[in-house]
Protein backbone atom coordinates (compact mmCIF):
# COMPACT_ATOMS: atom_id res chain seq x y z
CA UNK A 1 0.00 0.00 0.00
CA UNK A 2 3.09 2.32 1.01
CA UNK A 3 4.29 1.69 -2.55
CA UNK A 4 0.42 2.63 -3.91
CA UNK A 5 0.64 5.96 -2.51
CA UNK A 6 4.21 6.93 -3.51
CA UNK A 7 2.77 6.14 -7.18
CA UNK A 8 0.49 8.54 -6.45
CA UNK A 9 2.51 11.17 -5.31
CA UNK A 10 4.79 10.84 -8.07
CA UNK A 11 1.92 10.79 -10.53
CA UNK A 12 0.41 14.01 -9.17
CA UNK A 13 3.97 15.22 -9.96
CA UNK A 14 4.18 13.81 -13.48
CA UNK A 15 0.43 15.36 -13.87
CA UNK A 16 1.72 18.79 -13.40
CA UNK A 17 5.01 18.39 -15.18
CA UNK A 18 2.48 18.08 -18.90
CA UNK A 19 0.66 20.83 -17.37
CA UNK A 20 4.06 23.02 -17.56
CA UNK A 21 4.85 21.51 -20.79
CA UNK A 22 1.45 22.30 -22.22
CA UNK A 23 1.78 25.97 -20.96
CA UNK A 24 5.43 25.89 -23.02
CA UNK A 25 3.54 25.29 -26.01
CA UNK A 26 0.82 27.78 -25.49
CA UNK A 27 -2.06 25.14 -25.13
CA UNK A 28 -2.22 27.07 -21.16
CA UNK A 29 -2.23 30.15 -20.22
CA UNK A 30 1.21 30.44 -18.23
CA UNK A 31 1.04 30.34 -14.16
CA UNK A 32 2.90 33.69 -14.06
CA UNK A 33 -0.17 35.34 -15.94
CA UNK A 34 -2.67 33.75 -13.32
CA UNK A 35 -1.12 34.66 -10.41
CA UNK A 36 1.00 37.63 -10.52
CA UNK A 37 2.58 39.27 -7.81
CA UNK A 38 3.94 42.91 -6.24
CA UNK A 39 6.98 43.61 -4.28
CA UNK A 40 7.08 43.85 -0.94
CA UNK A 41 4.49 40.70 -1.06
CA UNK A 42 4.74 37.04 -0.27
CA UNK A 43 2.16 35.27 -2.44
CA UNK A 44 0.78 31.10 -2.57
CA UNK A 45 1.80 30.45 -6.23
CA UNK A 46 0.63 27.53 -8.70
CA UNK A 47 2.60 24.64 -8.14
CA UNK A 48 5.56 23.86 -9.82
CA UNK A 49 7.60 21.03 -10.03
CA UNK A 50 11.25 20.96 -10.93
CA UNK A 51 13.63 18.39 -11.99
CA UNK A 52 17.31 19.24 -12.16
CA UNK A 53 19.60 16.17 -11.44
CA UNK A 54 16.51 14.04 -10.74
CA UNK A 55 15.72 16.32 -7.91
CA UNK A 56 11.72 17.15 -7.15
CA UNK A 57 10.82 20.28 -5.70
CA UNK A 58 7.28 20.91 -4.43
CA UNK A 59 7.47 25.05 -4.73
CA UNK A 60 4.77 26.14 -2.52
CA UNK A 61 5.63 29.47 -1.52
CA UNK A 62 7.40 32.65 -3.70
CA UNK A 63 8.36 35.71 -2.01
CA UNK A 64 9.17 38.91 -3.98
CA UNK A 65 10.96 41.93 -2.25
CA UNK A 66 12.92 44.67 -2.76
CA UNK A 67 15.72 45.55 -0.12
CA UNK A 68 18.05 48.32 -0.40
CA UNK A 69 21.59 48.15 1.06
CA UNK A 70 24.17 51.18 1.57
CA UNK A 71 28.23 50.90 2.51
CA UNK A 72 31.28 54.00 2.81
CA UNK A 73 34.15 53.00 2.75
CA UNK A 74 36.69 55.19 4.11
CA UNK A 75 39.88 57.02 1.87
CA UNK A 76 42.75 55.92 2.23
CA UNK A 77 45.66 57.56 3.05
CA UNK A 78 47.17 59.83 0.44
CA UNK A 79 50.68 58.83 1.95
CA UNK A 80 51.90 55.21 1.30
CA UNK A 81 53.86 55.38 4.83
CA UNK A 82 51.49 55.34 7.28
CA UNK A 83 54.62 57.42 9.48
CA UNK A 84 54.83 60.18 7.13
CA UNK A 85 52.12 62.66 8.69
CA UNK A 86 54.32 62.51 12.06
CA UNK A 87 57.56 62.63 10.67
CA UNK A 88 56.84 65.54 8.82
CA UNK A 89 54.32 66.72 11.05
CA UNK A 90 51.58 67.61 8.72
CA UNK A 91 47.94 66.29 8.61
CA UNK A 92 46.75 62.87 7.68
CA UNK A 93 45.61 63.85 4.73
CA UNK A 94 43.21 61.21 2.76
CA UNK A 95 41.32 60.34 -0.42
CA UNK A 96 37.61 61.06 -0.06
CA UNK A 97 35.05 58.12 1.42
CA UNK A 98 33.41 56.55 -1.45
CA UNK A 99 29.35 55.32 -1.07
CA UNK A 100 26.99 53.16 -3.22
CA UNK A 101 23.36 53.01 -2.41
CA UNK A 102 22.72 49.27 -4.30
CA UNK A 103 18.56 48.59 -4.32
CA UNK A 104 18.07 44.44 -5.37
CA UNK A 105 14.42 43.03 -6.36
CA UNK A 106 14.67 39.55 -6.20
CA UNK A 107 12.30 36.34 -5.73
CA UNK A 108 12.81 33.77 -2.96
CA UNK A 109 10.67 30.49 -3.55
CA UNK A 110 10.28 28.24 -0.90
CA UNK A 111 9.03 24.52 -0.83
CA UNK A 112 9.85 21.02 0.24
CA UNK A 113 12.30 18.60 -1.40
CA UNK A 114 10.11 15.38 -2.56
CA UNK A 115 13.39 13.01 -3.84
CA UNK A 116 13.71 12.87 -0.10
CA UNK A 117 9.94 11.10 0.54
CA UNK A 118 10.59 7.29 0.36
CA UNK A 119 8.15 4.18 1.85
CA UNK A 120 9.51 4.42 5.59
CA UNK A 121 7.78 8.00 5.45
CA UNK A 122 4.28 6.69 4.43
CA UNK A 123 2.04 4.38 6.84
CA UNK A 124 -1.21 2.97 5.82
CA UNK A 125 -3.94 1.47 7.98
CA UNK A 126 -7.15 0.75 6.36
CA UNK A 127 -8.71 3.77 5.19
CA UNK A 128 -5.90 6.19 7.28
CA UNK A 129 -2.76 7.04 6.23
CA UNK A 130 0.29 9.15 7.83
CA UNK A 131 3.16 10.98 5.62
CA UNK A 132 6.02 12.29 7.41
CA UNK A 133 7.14 14.94 4.64
CA UNK A 134 10.94 16.92 4.38
CA UNK A 135 10.97 20.49 6.17
CA UNK A 136 10.21 23.21 3.74
CA UNK A 137 13.53 24.56 2.68
CA UNK A 138 14.59 27.66 0.54
CA UNK A 139 14.74 26.61 -2.76
CA UNK A 140 16.01 29.37 -4.97
CA UNK A 141 16.87 32.44 -4.09
CA UNK A 142 16.93 34.68 -7.57
CA UNK A 143 18.63 38.32 -8.35
CA UNK A 144 19.67 38.41 -11.83
CA UNK A 145 22.02 40.96 -13.03
CA UNK A 146 19.28 43.27 -14.30
CA UNK A 147 17.57 42.96 -10.70
CA UNK A 148 19.84 45.44 -9.37
CA UNK A 149 19.66 49.10 -9.33
CA UNK A 150 22.51 51.79 -8.42
CA UNK A 151 20.77 54.61 -6.43
CA UNK A 152 23.54 56.57 -5.41
CA UNK A 153 27.30 55.80 -6.17
CA UNK A 154 30.15 57.86 -5.33
CA UNK A 155 34.29 57.43 -5.53
CA UNK A 156 35.55 54.75 -7.53
CA UNK A 157 34.42 51.21 -6.83
CA UNK A 158 36.07 48.40 -7.95
CA UNK A 159 34.33 44.98 -9.55
CA UNK A 160 35.29 42.88 -6.63
CA UNK A 161 33.89 45.53 -4.01
CA UNK A 162 30.56 46.01 -5.89
CA UNK A 163 30.37 41.73 -5.85
CA UNK A 164 30.72 41.83 -2.03
CA UNK A 165 27.87 44.38 -2.17
CA UNK A 166 25.22 42.21 -4.09
CA UNK A 167 26.34 39.28 -2.00
CA UNK A 168 25.74 41.49 1.25
CA UNK A 169 22.29 42.05 -0.59
CA UNK A 170 21.00 39.09 -1.11
CA UNK A 171 21.70 37.91 2.53
CA UNK A 172 19.51 40.88 3.70
CA UNK A 173 17.18 39.41 1.19
CA UNK A 174 17.01 36.20 2.46
CA UNK A 175 16.82 37.35 6.28
CA UNK A 176 14.02 39.18 5.17
CA UNK A 177 12.10 36.76 3.96
CA UNK A 178 13.01 34.32 6.66
CA UNK A 179 11.47 36.91 9.04
CA UNK A 180 8.23 37.39 6.70
CA UNK A 181 7.96 33.30 8.13
CA UNK A 182 8.34 31.98 4.39
CA UNK A 183 9.08 28.30 5.93
CA UNK A 184 5.93 28.01 7.73
CA UNK A 185 4.12 29.14 5.06
CA UNK A 186 5.75 27.12 2.54
CA UNK A 187 4.76 23.74 5.07
CA UNK A 188 1.38 24.83 5.82
CA UNK A 189 0.65 25.08 1.99
CA UNK A 190 2.32 21.97 1.38
CA UNK A 191 0.68 19.64 4.13
CA UNK A 192 -2.79 21.51 2.83
CA UNK A 193 -1.86 20.34 -0.89
CA UNK A 194 -0.79 16.22 0.46
CA UNK A 195 -3.81 16.18 2.71
CA UNK A 196 -6.12 17.06 -0.26
CA UNK A 197 -4.80 14.75 -2.75
CA UNK A 198 -4.90 11.77 0.07
CA UNK A 199 -8.80 12.51 0.85
CA UNK A 200 -9.23 13.16 -2.90
CA UNK A 201 -8.06 9.55 -3.35
CA UNK A 202 -10.09 7.72 -0.70
CA UNK A 203 -8.79 8.07 3.16
CA UNK A 204 -10.87 9.41 5.46
CA UNK A 205 -7.83 9.90 7.71
CA UNK A 206 -5.53 11.95 6.67
CA UNK A 207 -2.26 12.96 8.79
CA UNK A 208 0.87 15.38 7.38
CA UNK A 209 3.66 15.98 9.67
CA UNK A 210 7.29 17.14 9.21
CA UNK A 211 10.76 15.86 9.68
CA UNK A 212 12.37 18.05 12.20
Amino acid sequence: MRNTITKYLWLVLLLLAVILLFQKIKWLPSFTDIFKSKPLEIENTAIVIKEVNSLAQLITITAYNEVVIDETIKGNSIFNNPLVPTLLNVPDLRYADKKMVLIGKGKVVAGVDLAKLTDKDIFVQRDSVSVKLPKALLLQVILNPSDFETFEETGTWTDAEVRALKMKLKDKLIITVLRQNILPKASDKAKLLIENFLTSVGFKKVTITFTQ
